[in-house]
């Protein structure tokens, strides 16, 4: 009997794997309009509103299925939906959990206003 709880006691603890979030710093850069650019002779412009997200489900609340999720994806996602740009500003950044029957998702979303050069296809 010591043995079976043993053995499950065991089998549970390797199937609790780690789903905790990644938060990091995420402060990569500082922003002076009037010297960033000086050189290049390219000025920053308002992109637009952005949205990044980085998600880990955890199957049966336990077992984490992915990479977990991290401010610095998430960061990265919002960079990149809107081409050309170089900073965020304005970042709010929220962790939400959801709990389904079954499963569990556990995600960082960020916010913020994307700065950078405009494209032609802008």
């Amino acid at each position: 009997m010591k043995l079976f709880n043993f053995l499950i006691l065991t089998i549970l603890v390797l199937l609790s794997g780690c789903n905790s979030a990644n938060h990091g710093s995420f402060v990569t850069q500082t922003y002076d309009g009037a010297e960033a650019n000086r050189g290049a002779g390219v000025a920053l412009v308002k992109l637009g509103k952005v949205e990044g997200k980085s998600c880990q489900t955890a199957i049966l609340y336990l077992i984490p299925f992915d990479e977990s999720a991290s401010t610095h994806r998430a960061i990265e996602d919002a960079k990149s939906k809107i081409e050309g740009t170089a900073l965020l500003a304005d970042i709010s950044i929220d962790d939400k959990l959801w709990v389904e029957f079954g499963y569990s998702v556990q995600c960082i979303l960020v916010s913020a206003t994307a700065y950078g050069v405009k494209t032609d296809s802008q």
